[in-house]
């Protein structure tokens, strides 16, 4: 069955999420990954390597990713958008559970088994990921195997009594250059000899003693540095799973006015502060008034460095 307007656009941006990474997660619903399919021989032939949408029903904590993109391409803010995905996970599963089958446009179909649990079949069209463009099964025609062999007729040619005088004379002659070799070099080595040694001599040309003149430097002065305070205290507003989606919503908060945003390094997760400061004080009076001045960032908390 298909679902009302609203949920379909919802799989068209999954649809889009999934050709620019390798998962995306529907919060309480599960997680839809991409995975790589070697190619299999077949009787009809054989069938290319592609990429299917697998389904995780384990990955149901949200990374923010879907809401972003809901948020940027239907403009609304980022809590209307994590509001909007909760309320078309519930319809979807009181579907599911009504009709023991949703279908998920081109992602495929979720389903109830016998056993009350959820199960996935993707779509056998999967031609929308980038990677399976212009993949198709190569059919190849059976070679037929034929019961009787080809006989081989070897012919051995002997030559007659005249050809073999004449083979053993003309191995003669080259016996008698070969084996007359030595006498030649010979005399070449004794005309050699007759040239005095001492045209072969070689001077050596002795380098001239040079002494190295050090080079005088003039010594350097110190320089002082200024002790300037690192801002240590946080305030992280969105954790991404990838650097790449981590610096969209950095200049999504950068558009805002926010210009001291900050990623800061990844520990499992890439955290987006949207500013710092020097004392954990005045991190947390900024939180409080974010919270309340800008409902998208509600759940603002406060992250300090180790040891400060």
């Amino acid at each position: 069955m298909s679902i009302f307007a609203t949920m379909e656009k919802l799989i068209r941006h999954i649809e889009t999420l999934l050709r620019r990474h390798d998962y995306v997660i529907v919060p309480e619903l599960g997680g839809f990954v991409l995975q790589r399919q070697s190619s299999v021989i077949t009787d009809e032939g054989i069938e290319p390597p592609l990429t299917v949408v697998s389904y995780n029903p384990l990955m149901k904590t949200s990374d923010g990713l879907l809401a972003i993109e809901l948020s940027r391409a239907e403009r609304i803010s980022f809590r209307e958008a994590l509001q909007l995905i909760t309320a078309e996970v519930e319809t979807a599963k009181v579907l599911l559970e009504k009709n023991k089958k949703l279908e998920l446009g081109k992602l495929g179909f979720l389903s109830i088994d016998s056993g009350d649990k959820v199960t996935f079949r993707p779509s056998a069209n999967a031609g929308f990921i980038p990677s399976n463009f212009g993949l198709e099964t190569l059919h190849v025609a059976t070679i037929q195997k034929t019961d009787e062999e080809e006989k081989r007729v070897i012919r051995i040619v002997i030559p007659s009594r005249r050809k073999i005088t004449r083979y053993a004379a003309a191995a003669a002659v080259i016996a008698g250059l070969v084996f007359g070799a030595p006498k030649m070099s010979e005399a070449y080595r004794d005309f050699a000899n007759l040239y005095p040694a001492s045209l072969f001599d070689k001077t050596e040309i002795q380098p001239e003693n040079q002494t190295a003149q050090p080079v005088q430097t003039p010594a350097e002065e110190p320089e002082t540095a200024v002790a300037v305070a690192e801002p240590s205290h946080h305030v992280i507003v969105s954790c991404m799973a990838t650097l790449k989606d981590a610096e969209e919503y950095q200049e999504w908060l950068k558009s805002l006015n926010y210009q001291h945003t900050r990623i800061l390094p990844p520990v499992k997760t890439y955290r987006i502060a949207i500013e710092s400061f020097a004392t954990k004080e005045e991190a947390i009076v900024y939180m409080q008034e974010l919270r309340e001045s800008k409902p998208q960032f509600a759940d603002a908390w406060v992250l300090s460095d180790s040891g400060k």
